[in-house]
């Protein structure tokens, strides 16, 4: 009787020592500590992501997770990035919050106007990718397949220009540059929607037409109520076989986003100069809104022909040359 209470104090203690263990190992971190990010790389096994948690802090026994990991099923389906662990996380908690992918993400905004290598350089600057291989990616015109021909896209400098659409993306640590192009390209398709396109057909323009279109009324204008009339100036001189006369895509044609194009600068060789070839230039010239996109497939209705800055964001619009030379002499001192 006596060795059998001795054999169930014995296997009592080692249970007790066990519990003690485990709450040990699997307690929370203090409540006043910081969140703790950390980043689990491509392929790693259940030990080496135990390691990783213990060396950062989050856990306090590498055993005890793996154990979790197996009991929860985890094994080779945590995945992949950089991960933030609150305060208080247990051990199975944190096997959970890795095999359902809860990474950070981090807002990456793009702005309405934007170049290809504007897009690059700040991808690179917020350390999301790399600026070269991000260029060199958005030469492959197979992205944009869905929307223009590769006709259409033969003399693009970056066939993606225009399609990637501005708006503010949640991007993770580890996310790859072919993972953020397409997500880019695939919000544009998704506000360029069927029913746009439906209209953009009924205008007799293509989907490329309309982006290279809505690309210059995104870099023309400054206040919302011109976009229309914008639009409306470049489509009247498209129907009359008319120079564009755009700046913009000489400031593209130069390799420039913004600043004053030289009377000499109107000279350079570029299929995308349009103050020498007429009709409209290979392909976009930004990265533009919505509200330019609407503009372009709802123009205003009148004869303007040209326009002149005011110098504070608006325009003078004119129907004839002399109207025109005369805004000119009066808003540029010509």
């Amino acid at each position: 009787m006596k060795a059998a209470i001795r054999v169930f104090a014995a296997v009592l203690l080692l249970v007790l020592c066990c519990a003690i263990v485990v709450y040990w190992s699997s307690c929370p971190l203090p409540p006043d500590w910081p969140p703790v990010k950390v980043v689990i790389e491509p392929g790693a096994s259940t030990r080496d992501i135990a390691d990783t948690l213990y060396n950062a802090g989050v856990i306090k026994s590498p055993f005890l997770f793996r154990v979790a990991s197996r009991a929860l099923k985890a094994d080779g389906k945590m995945k992949a990035g950089e991960f933030s662990f609150e305060p208080g996380v247990f051990v199975w908690d944190a096997v959970s919050i890795l095999v359902e992918g809860r990474v950070v993400y981090y807002p990456l905004t793009v702005r309405e106007g934007t170049r290809v290598e504007d897009i690059a350089a700040l991808i690179e600057a917020e350390g999301f990718g790399d600026r070269e291989r991000f260029l060199e990616l958005a030469k492959n015109p197979e992205w944009v397949a869905e929307f223009a021909s590769p006709e259409e896209l033969a003399e693009t400098i970056y066939p993606v220009e225009g399609y990637l659409f501005p708006d503010t993306y949640n991007i993770s640590k580890g996310m790859s540059e072919e993972q953020i192009i397409s997500m880019m390209i695939q919000r544009f398709g998704q506000v360029f929607n069927q029913e746009l396109r439906d209209k953009a057909s009924q205008m007799g323009l293509t989907v490329h037409e309309v982006s290279t279109l809505a690309a210059l009324v995104e870099k023309e204008a400054m206040v919302a109520e011109e976009r229309p009339l914008i639009a409306a100036v470049y489509l009247n001189r498209i129907k009359l076989g008319m120079h564009l006369g755009a700046c913009p895509t000489v400031l593209y044609a130069l390799g420039r986003s913004s600043g004053t194009v030289l009377l000499k600068e109107l000279e350079v060789e570029s299929p995308y100069n349009t103050y020498k070839y007429t009709g409209l230039p290979p392909g976009p010239v930004s990265n533009f809104g919505k509200a330019s996109l609407e503009a372009v497939l709802n123009p205003a209705d009148v004869d303007y022909l040209y326009f002149v800055s005011k110098n504070d964001g608006t325009h003078a619009f004119a129907r004839t040359l002399d109207e025109h030379n005369r805004n000119v002499a009066l808003y540029q001192g010509n």
